[in-house]
């Protein structure tokens, strides 16, 4: 949830575990999944396995497939490879206003801009985001990774080269700016604002800053 809980949470004699890490609830839902199918649950991980057959076909119908590799994720569950171009896609059909409202990609998007905090937790630029612009679905992932939908259908999906984080908020903010997303009716601008350039601290004094450098 945030730096500051996992200060309290070791503070408290608690430990690093595989229930408490990021992809936990993943795995949770993916073994509700096996349980409700009747799928074996210790071989949920590997690539064969009905579940993840099941993952790797509809992320190739929403991204437009094929799949361009399979590889482990951290937390070892199968990672599976698409485009930009693909993953864009996605999160377009994710929030295309012409999903039937009680669809299953209808349902998950409502519950992301319902919940943002439990997608990216406290203090967390995906989390301010989807709460400062309406209908906003974002999600932040692993080596520089960043993608959104816009309530009117309209992706974004980026890559840092170098797979930083730091650039991350700076360069979605910029693309969103680019589609008009960013000031109007629904929008919370000062929130927008404070992410659209980063200071970079050395001993405590700001020493730099990172700032779009493309229009």
């Amino acid at each position: 949830w945030g730096s500051a809980a996992n200060r309290e949470w070791l503070a408290a004699g608690g430990k690093a575990e595989s229930i408490t890490q990021n992809c936990s609830g993943k795995h949770a839902a993916m073994l509700l999944t096996c349980v409700t199918a009747g799928w074996d649950i210790d071989t949920y991980l590997q690539p064969e396995h009905p579940l993840q057959q099941a993952i790797a076909a509809t992320l190739a119908e929403f991204t437009g497939g094929p799949l361009l590799g399979t590889t482990a994720d951290g937390c070892g569950a199968p990672l599976f490879a698409t485009t930009l171009l693909g993953l864009a896609t996605a999160f377009a059909r994710l929030t295309s206003p012409a999903n039937a409202t009680d669809s299953a990609e209808a349902r998950v998007a409502q519950a992301m801009r319902a919940h943002p905090f439990l997608i990216a937790g406290s203090n967390r630029p995906t989390t301010t985001l989807m709460r400062a612009i309406d209908g906003l679905v974002a999600k932040d992932g692993a080596d520089g990774v960043y993608a959104a939908g816009l309530a009117d259908g309209r992706a974004v999906a980026l890559k840092i080269r170098d797979g930083a984080e730091r650039p991350l908020a700076v360069a979605l903010v910029a693309a969103l700016d680019h589609l008009g997303a960013t000031s109007g009716i629904g929008t919370d601008e000062l929130a927008i604002a404070a992410l659209r350039t980063r200071t970079i601290l050395g001993g405590g004094e700001p020493v730099g800053e990172i700032r779009p450098a493309f229009e």
